[in-house]
């Protein structure tokens, strides 16, 4: 092969891959990201967004958000990040720590305009605040984006009629329920018994602390007195505790996701899986 030849052809590879290599790093680096603290948010803002930028979870599904501590890696995934859309509330109020190194980032409380019981921050199990919330997401990417204006309206648009359309099925099918007390194993569904017209009547397990052995005596008598039958747990928990309290008063262990991205499924999916659970369970 002719030398002169060779070597052009050897430059045009490498000036390729450069080329590549480059535009790879831009996207993985410097390319605009809008960043989701914790996984609820993160589903609705993928569905509004699109294909139109990178959406980065900053907790893995699953992960707890009340002692996080971003790493190194965490932060080097955010770079580029426009708009950090975040609960608002103390469960992510870390997101303080990690500003400092991404000054172009707006940080976006999505807590604001909606209706909160005594500051619970799972404010994302109320259908009626996560339709605020996809409204709040969409205004702040039209802000953002606005020649992609009418793509995040048509999104929001899908969004808010699925979510409809879950509350019209969640109000159905809980209608005629025998059985509207509850016990869970932690304090994380005051918002989905609120809209549902259910009432809860303790818990095992608050976000820091286990019942004191006078707490746990109050909730076994509550529950006696509330003749309740079942008990819930959450994906991949299951304590001695709760084990024992199931057995104590006869229990059947059924399981309500909390939808923090540990069950794997999305949101709309995991919303209409505890509403079947919730009927099965409260029908008895």
């Amino acid at each position: 092969m002719n030398w002169r030849l060779f070597s052009l052809i050897l430059l045009l590879v490498l000036g390729y891959l450069s080329v590549v290599l480059i535009k790879k790093s831009y996207q993985e680096y410097f390319a605009p990201k809008i960043s989701v603290t914790v996984f609820p948010f993160y589903d609705l803002t993928k569905e509004i967004v699109g294909n139109k930028f990178e959406v980065v979870l900053i907790i893995p599904p699953g992960g707890e958000p009340h002692n996080f501590e971003p790493s190194l890696n965490d932060l080097k995934k955010l770079y580029g990040t426009k708009i950090i859309f975040t609960s608002g509330t103390s469960l992510d109020a870390w997101v303080t720590k990690i500003i400092a190194n991404l000054p172009q980032a707006k940080i976006i409380n999505l807590n604001q305009n909606l209706v909160l019981i005594n500051n619970d921050p799972h404010f994302w199990l109320s259908l009626k605040n996560m339709k605020k919330i996809a409204q709040t997401i969409a205004k702040e990417m039209e802000t953002f984006d606005p020649q992609n204006k009418e793509f995040y309206q048509n999104n929001l648009n899908k969004v808010i009629k699925k979510l409809n359309e879950l509350e019209e099925f969640a109000q159905k099918e809980t209608l005629l329920l025998k059985n509207r007390y509850l016990v869970t194993q932690h304090n994380a569904f005051n918002y989905l018994a609120q809209e549902l017209n259910l009432n809860i009547v303790g818990y095992l397990e608050s976000a820091d602390k286990e019942l004191t052995p006078r707490e746990l005596k109050d909730l076994i008598d509550k529950s006696r007195l509330f003749k309740i039958k079942v008990i819930f747990k959450e994906p991949g928990e299951e304590s001695d505790l709760l084990k024992t309290v199931a057995q104590e008063l006869s229990l059947k262990i059924y399981e309500l996701d909390p939808i923090e991205g540990k069950s794997g499924l999305d949101y709309f999916s995991a919303y209409l899986r505890n509403i079947k659970i919730l009927k099965e369970a409260l029908s008895e």
